[in-house]
């Protein structure tokens, strides 16, 4: 309790640096939450992609039932191939239908239905890279009665190539905002601190511990985290909700994301609060800290 008293007294006694911290944390977290948001919905839109990732084994004619069957046997033995669907003639051919729309009554000059059966390959989500799915395609394009295989193999070179400079752009881009942020945070509060100094040695000098001198600072870095977090949230939420109608379903968050802001929110008020006071009480007693540190 004394220790919370402490840190809300702190605050209280400095305000203007306060709120300059939180200012700071605020601006930083917000930041942080645009990362996160654009990043998760970066990977959902990538996702979705990979989902229609698939291989089409276009079938002989004539080919007898039993002969189906046996050939959908002996591609679902395949590893990695998580499912085979069977689309006949007719399915197809009413498919091709639906996605002419308004053009369809162009088939009806058809007299006889040029569309093969064939086969939708599903394959597992560790198996959708163009190694496999060059590897798998040659094995069923082997198979007697498939006469054509298609997976789009350049566009899923294409987005194989997409993911992986994606994923080490935003691995990057993540390092820098969260040490950045620990940085400015860090040095922010080391002003507050600095303002504070004489008190700080004060307790030194009347034999406080190191762990009792800075655990109000630490508090107050966690109670300004959790306040700069919510409120980021809180902001990041409006602008949503504002887009929301417009955007439809492009943009997803969810409030595991905005959770996320204010934990992290809280760990950039301890660490930094935490940097900063361990430089200080590592100066000797009496000192000030140099300038432009």
């Amino acid at each position: 309790m004394f220790i919370l008293r402490e840190a809300f007294r702190g605050l209280s006694k400095n305000k203007l640096m306060a709120l300059v911290t939180f200012g700071v944390m605020f601006f930083s977290l917000f930041i942080f939450g645009l990362f996160l948001i654009s990043t998760v919905n970066l990977f959902l839109l990538i996702q979705k992609a990979e989902e229609k990732v698939g291989i089409s084994a276009f079938l002989e004619d004539e080919l007898s039932d039993n002969e189906i069957e046996s050939l959908k046997r002996d591609i679902s033995s395949l590893m990695g191939v998580q499912e085979v669907i069977f689309v006949s003639k007719s399915e197809a051919f009413e498919k091709f239908r639906e996605d002419l729309g308004e053009d369809s009554d162009l088939l009806e000059a058809l007299e006889t239905n040029p569309l093969p059966a064939s086969f939708d390959i599903k394959l597992y989500e560790s198996f959708k890279d163009p190694k496999n799915l060059e590897s798998i395609s040659r094995k069923v394009d082997a198979m007697p009665g498939v006469e054509e295989i298609k997976y789009g193999e350049e566009w899923v070179k294409i987005l194989d190539r997409v993911v992986k400079v994606l994923v080490g752009i935003d691995l990057i881009l993540g390092v820098i905002i969260s040490f950045s942020s620990i940085f400015v945070v860090a040095n922010t509060i080391k002003l507050t601190v600095f303002a504070r100094r004489k008190q700080i040695e004060i307790m030194e000098l009347v034999g406080a511990t190191h762990r009792f001198i800075i655990s109000p600072f630490l508090v107050e870095g966690v109670i300004e985290g959790i306040l700069a977090g919510g409120f980021a949230s809180g902001l990041l939420f409006g602008i949503y909700n504002i887009f929301a109608a417009r955007l439809g379903d492009f943009i997803q968050v969810t409030r595991e994301l905005f959770i996320i802001v204010v934990v992290f929110g809280t760990l950039l008020g301890y660490i930094g609060s935490h940097i900063s006071v361990k430089k200080f009480l590592r100066a000797p007693i009496g000192t000030e800290l140099p300038k432009g540190k």
